[in-house]
């Protein structure tokens, strides 16, 4: 199942969709989609349209997320010692190298970056 994130990821990218796109898109069924959109629309995180299935980010969370994507990243640097793992929220990075490695990670709204570096 998808996450709320992953849903207003969807319906943000296309800007509107409507309920039956999204539940043919996320495979989840169109009656527990709509529970799902009029929660998130009684939270004011969609504009859910029950008649016509129309739906669409509200305009406060799209303002948030180009505000976000102006401001500076969050960036950071970590040594990844010779065949080391290290665990980044859901992601295991492995250096199976040997070298030390450095990663540079830069932490967007909508992507995330890093960078595998030699160590100089």
């Amino acid at each position: 199942m998808l996450t709320v994130a992953e849903i207003l990821a969807l319906i943000e990218e296309q800007k509107t969709k409507n309920l039956r796109q999204l539940a043919r898109e996320t495979d989840i069924p169109k009656e527990q989609l709509h529970l799902i959109l009029k929660d998130l629309s009684q939270y004011n995180l969609v504009e859910y349209d029950v008649e016509t299935g129309s739906v669409k980010v509200s305009k406060w969370l799209q303002n948030l997320n180009q505000k976000i994507e102006k401001s500076k990243p969050p960036t950071g640097q970590i040594i990844l010692p010779k065949l080391g793992e290290i665990k980044l929220q859901d992601i295991i990075i492995g250096n199976y190298t040997s070298r030390d490695l450095e990663l540079k990670i830069r932490l967007k709204a909508r992507q995330k970056e890093i960078a595998i570096c030699e160590l100089t």
